[in-house]
């Protein structure tokens, strides 16, 4: 997937919406919480208030796999 396939899949796991406000993403606010230590959990996200968790993954690349893991499989009853 491309860069801005996967920013709209960003968006959406974590606004439940790929689309920007109508006033543009600059008038919604966005929130980054840690959640924890460094471990094999995914990322979670409160679609209602914009806010993503993220345990402190050791590296980016570990950030990286799991985010991506989250994001696309964001839809349904668990992952597949």
């Amino acid at each position: 997937a491309g860069v801005c396939e996967e920013k709209k899949k960003l968006l959406f796991f974590c606004t439940g919406s790929d689309r920007s406000p109508i006033k543009g993403l600059g008038s919604m606010t966005f929130v980054i919480s840690r959640n924890g230590p460094d471990s094999d959990r995914l990322p979670t996200a409160h679609t209602c208030f914009n806010h993503l968790l993220l345990p402190e993954y050791r590296d980016v690349d570990k950030l990286r796999k799991c985010l991506m893991t989250a994001i696309n499989n964001a839809e349904g009853f668990g992952l597949m």
